[in-house]
């Protein structure tokens, strides 16, 4: 159980942690619409390059995003004793 005046100090940094976990969707959700029509000029694998990246490079960037947050929390977790292993 976290302490009571460690608990402000916790939700900060979760809070942090989480605004920096979006940072990257928010980023491609706006750079690459912007440059749709130049990707779009290209192709690969046949498909339009600007919907290959946005479609393919969003899940993979999703499962990046999802597996360095988690072991962020369990880092702040453990840092503010409110891991499930103590």
């Amino acid at each position: 159980m976290i302490e009571w005046r460690e608990r402000k100090a916790y939700w900060r940094h979760t809070k942090w942690q989480l605004l920096a976990s979006l940072g990257p969707f928010v980023v491609a959700m706006i750079l690459v619409p912007l440059y749709a029509d130049t990707l779009n000029a290209k192709r690969f694998l046949g498909v339009p390059l600007g919907y290959f990246l946005l479609c393919n490079g969003t899940i993979l960037m999703a499962m990046f995003v999802i597996v360095s947050w988690i072991n962020r929390q369990d880092a702040i977790d453990h840092w503010h004793g409110a891991d499930e292993d103590h």
